[in-house]
């Protein structure tokens, strides 16, 4: 991967640097993942989902 984006922009980037930018791509679309299917009202998420979020107890839907 690295090296396609090295070849891509014509920039290596250092190995820590990669891997911060990594981890917090990786972190940001684990939280828009649980945010869709934990705290979204969009109708056909929160009623597939709706006995799950209670069972959490955790998060509200009501």
């Amino acid at each position: 991967m690295e090296r396609t984006v090295a070849s891509w922009l014509g920039v290596s980037l250092p190995e820590r640097l990669s891997f911060f930018i990594k981890s917090g791509l990786f972190l940001l679309a684990s939280w828009s993942i649980l945010y869709v299917l934990l705290a979204t009202s969009y109708p056909a998420v929160h009623d597939t989902l709706h006995n799950f979020r209670h069972a959490l107890a955790v998060v509200p839907c009501h």
